[in-house]
This record gives structure tokens, C-alpha cells and sequence, in this order.
């Protein structure tokens, strides 16, 4: 009996990593499938802007505002450098891999180079394979959160096949996933107890996206002493200035960052008179981190960023890429409180509504375009309200019914903890 054991238990954990292996190939099958049916055009402006790096260019800011009018794309890059370096590397990688006809379609601005181009689902899959890479990784990472391993495998299997996710990162070429990854990365030192090796990697989050400098102050609570209170502020902080110093311009802050996506954040708000105005986001985010920072003696981190990220979705027009900020907490939250699952889900399919409809044909009738010029003559959900009801009426009722959704699970996290 006792030489068996070792058998069954070596036999059940070599079963368990086979359907962990099954699980990864048929999610990646999944992803490629979607990634080569449907196209996004920020996919190829992104790629033309840091297909420069590969030409020498390293500021990439001026030198698109300096060269706009020889540009056959004129869109300002709105990422952070980071974020240009390490896409420009890839370009360098994969052109040399697809040839001249791939680096002449990228720069192709014509209104049927999607449609007409035979090659077109082998470059959606080359350009997405980066996403490909750190969506993988935020699965393995949501794997090693938890302690108990059917959770962990719960959260691989979730986040691998749960459809929002899937149509964020795949559909919409959604490049704000390195940040996430990032993010997590940051919570699963926190987890381990290492908030300024955390704090390195908000750092670089930040540097990726601008929105994850609003976790940096949620560091401090969690902090054990002044010291550590102080360097877990200064060392994201050094790090994002060390990665945009040396591209301060009017070019940079005009088209980075103070760009309409990173100054949303902070829109709605109410008049107090003379002037001035209460912003609501940043009023909710300061009443947060104070009564952390006053009332609770066991900080549980995960709540405050988890409610931090619904407020942000609660009170601002939000671009649909920003919904990767808070889905692997998410997924979190429906694994560890299966009694949340019906609210998040139901959260997520109002937050995944909202943006669809929006007055952007790229959104809904344009991911299609790659197959034939006959969606152009298809109308927009939004158009479609449009014709009997107010599509902005429709879209505050949803997201009236998402903060209303948010408040309940920011509560009940809350509570419970």
C-alpha cells in the first residue's frame, strides 16, 4: 500500500498537467481563430507608428507631428515609450519574417487594403501574437495567486475561456494588456509580502499606462513603515520618470499624456460655483484611500484596487480597452466569492454594452471589413437606436445600471472583509 501511493499521486498530478496542456493548446487555437477573423484599425496604426523604430526613429512624437503631412496614417502614437520600444522590436522581428508586401500593407492607408489584401489573416496573426504572449502569462500568473490549487486552476480555466477577455484582447487589439499583466504581476508580490518589489512593477506598469499610477497611493497602506511607506511611492514614481524624461516635449504631452484617453479618467463632475467643480471619480478615490488609510488596521489591498477600478468605470466615459484593467480581479473575486458570480457577470456584460454603443463604426460593423466592403452599408447599433430613441439616453441608462452594479460589489467586498 505504501508503494502505491507514490504511484496514484505521480499518475493524478501527470493527468493534471495533461489537461492543463489540452486547456493551453485549444485556448490558443481559440485565440489565433479570432485573431486572424477580425480587425480593429488601431491594430494597424500601431504597427505603422512603431514599424519607425526598425527606420532609427527613436522620439517617435515629433517625428510623427514633424512628418505628418508625407505620412499616408496621420495619427498621433498616444502610448508611452515603453510601449513604443517594445512593439518597434517586435516589428523589426516579424518584418523581417513577412517581407517587403507586409511593411508596404502596414503603410497602405486606402480605405479597401484590409479587404483586398490576400494575406490579411496572417498579418492580424503575427501582430497579435505579443498579446497572445502576455495573456498566456496572466493566466499562469492568476494559476500561481492562489494557494489552494483547484482555485488556481478555477482562474486559469476562467480566464482562458470566458468570452470577455477573448473579444477585448483579440477583437479590439487591446495593447493595454501589458500593463495589466504588469498589475498582477505587482499584486502577486503583494500577496508574498514584497510591496517594493511591487512597487517596481506598478512602475512599469504606469509606464505602459498612465492608470496604474492610481494604485500607487493604495501602496501606502500597505506598507509596514515610514521608510517603506516613502519607497513605495518614489519607486514607481522614478521609474515612469526615467522611462518619459528623456521624450518630454509638447509633442509628447500633447499626444501622450495629456491625451483625451488619459484625461477621461477624470471628467464627470458637478459645479460648486466660481468656477470650480467636484470631480467625482477623484472624490470617490480620496474617500477610499483615506478610510483605508484611517479606519482599517488589516488593509486588504485586492478590495481597495478592485473598488478603485469600479468607481473609474462607475463615473467616466471609458474606452472598451480599459475593462482588461479590472478583468483578472474580477476573475479573482468570482473564484474566491462564488456568491459575486451572477453580479460580475452581469457587470460585464452591461461594461461590454456601453462602449458598442458608442458613434464609432469600428466598434461593431468595421471588425468585419476584412471580408468584403458591403458592412460599410450596414448601420451602427448607435444609428439604429438612433431611429426610434436617444442613443445617449440609452447609454447612460446602461451605465446607471453598471455603477448601481459596481456599488454592490464594491460594498459587498467590503463588508465580508
Amino acid at each position: 500500500m505504501l508503494e502505491f501511493r507514490p504511484i496514484i499521486y505521480i499518475t493524478i498530478s501527470q493527468e493534471k498537467k495533461m489537461n492543463l496542456r489540452k486547456l493551453l493548446v485549444l485556448a490558443v487555437a481559440l485565440r489565433l481563430l479570432v485573431s486572424g477573423l477580425l480587425f480593429h484599425p488601431d491594430i494597424k496604426t500601431i504597427a505603422f507608428q512603431t514599424s519607425f523604430f526598425k527606420q532609427g526613429v527613436v522620439n517617435i512624437y515629433p517625428y510623427l507631428i514633424n512628418n505628418r503631412a508625407s505620412l499616408s496614417l496621420k495619427e498621433e502614437f498616444v502610448y508611452f515609450p515603453l510601449t513604443y520600444f517594445t512593439l518597434g522590436s517586435y516589428q523589426a522581428i516579424i518584418s523581417t519574417v513577412l517581407g517587403n508586401n507586409f511593411t508596404k500593407w502596414l503603410s497602405d492607408a486606402g480605405a479597401n487594403s484590409v479587404v483586398n489584401n490576400p494575406n490579411i489573416i496572417l498579418y492580424l496573426i503575427f501582430l497579435k501574437l505579443p498579446l497572445l504572449i502576455a495573456d498566456l502569462a496572466i493566466a499562469f500568473i492568476l494559476l500561481k495567486l492562489f494557494k489552494d490549487k483547484k482555485e488556481g486552476e478555477q482562474a486559469f480555466a476562467l480566464w482562458l475561456f470566458n468570452p470577455f477577455t477573448i473579444v477585448l484582447i483579440y477583437t479590439f487589439s487591446n495593447i493595454d494588456l501589458f500593463a495589466v499583466l504588469l498589475t498582477l504581476i505587482a499584486f502577486l508580490y503583494i500577496k508574498r509580502e514584497k510591496l517594493l518589489t511591487a512597487a517596481i512593477f506598478i512602475g512599469l506598469a504606469v509606464s505602459f499606462k498612465l492608470y496604474a499610477l492610481l494604485f500607487v497611493p493604495f501602496l501606502i497602506l500597505k506598507a509596514k513603515n515610514t521608510k517603506e511607506k516613502i519607497l513605495s511611492v518614489v519607486i514607481p514614481i522614478s521609474i515612469f520618470l526615467f522611462t518619459i524624461i528623456p521624450f518630454w516635449s509638447q509633442a509628447f504631452t500633447s499626444s501622450a499624456l495629456l491625451s483625451g484617453l488619459s484625461t477621461r479618467l477624470f471628467g464627470p463632475s458637478f459645479t460648486i460655483g466660481f468656477g470650480e467643480s467636484i470631480v467625482m471619480g477623484l472624490f470617490l478615490m480620496t474617500a477610499l484611500f483615506f478610510t483605508g488609510y484611517v479606519f482599517d488596521k488589516k488593509v486588504h489591498l485586492f478590495n481597495y484596487l478592485v473598488s478603485l477600478l469600479l468607481i473609474i468605470f462607475s463615473f467616466s466615459h471609458f474606452h472598451i480597452s480599459w475593462l482588461l484593467w479590472i478583468a483578472p480581479f474580477l476573475i479573482i473575486l468570482v473564484v474566491k466569492k462564488p456568491i459575486l458570480s451572477i453580479p460580475i457577470f452581469f457587470w460585464a456584460i452591461f461594461a461590454i454594452s456601453i462602449p458598442l454603443f458608442y458613434s464609432d463604426r469600428s466598434m461593431t460593423i468595421s471588425l468585419f471589413r476584412i471580408y468584403t466592403t458591403w458592412y460599410d452599408m450596414l448601420p451602427t447599433p448607435f444609428l439604429a437606436i438612433q431611429k426610434f430613441y436617444d442613443p445617449f439616453i440609452f447609454q447612460s441608462m446602461l451605465h446607471s445600471v453598471l455603477a448601481g452594479i459596481s456599488l454592490v460589489i464594491a460594498y459587498k467586498i467590503n463588508k465580508n472583509d
